[in-house]
């Protein structure tokens, strides 16, 4: 049996940055997943009832990618270890459906927003013009139009 936690509104569950190996999910509540930029939260996403988030912690050795913080008071299920996430899902055969397509839906979601991304800076480079000008000793230099 895995442990399960209350957690109190407000509580840090963990910052961007931070080196661990758990994942969660949310059995009551609900927790916001965010950066922070400037100084302020921007919010990425809400996790509700049988909903889970950390996992990518138990996939990869880097640090968080964002912060995770409990907005109203929750009982949240803690997995520390990628063998008791295989343990869990053996024992709760519908979370490893439900689990790939949440994650599949987040890496679309991801793709969506990076080709969004390379299409922004492609327009960008193609719409920047350039003059090419000689100096005072005839050596050619590359500016940027304004």
């Amino acid at each position: 049996m895995l442990p399960i936690i209350k957690v109190k509104a407000d509580t840090i569950i963990f910052r961007e940055g931070a080196y661990d190996k758990t994942m969660f999910i949310v059995l009551e509540g609900s927790v916001k997943i965010y950066v922070e930029r400037n100084g302020e939260e921007v919010e990425i996403a809400v996790i509700h009832k049988n909903d889970f988030f950390g996992e990518m912690a138990i996939y990869r050795n880097r640090p968080r990618s964002a912060s995770a913080k409990v907005i109203e008071d929750s009982r949240i299920v803690v997995i520390k270890s990628r063998m008791q996430l295989e343990q869990f899902i053996s024992e709760n055969p519908s979370f490893a459906g439900k689990m790939m397509g949440v994650m599949g839906n987040r890496l679309a979601s991801t793709n969506d927003l990076l080709l969004e991304k390379i299409g922004e800076l492609t327009t960008k480079s193609k719409s920047i013009e350039f003059s090419v000008e000689e100096d005072e000793n005839g050596i050619p230099t590359v500016k940027p139009l304004k």
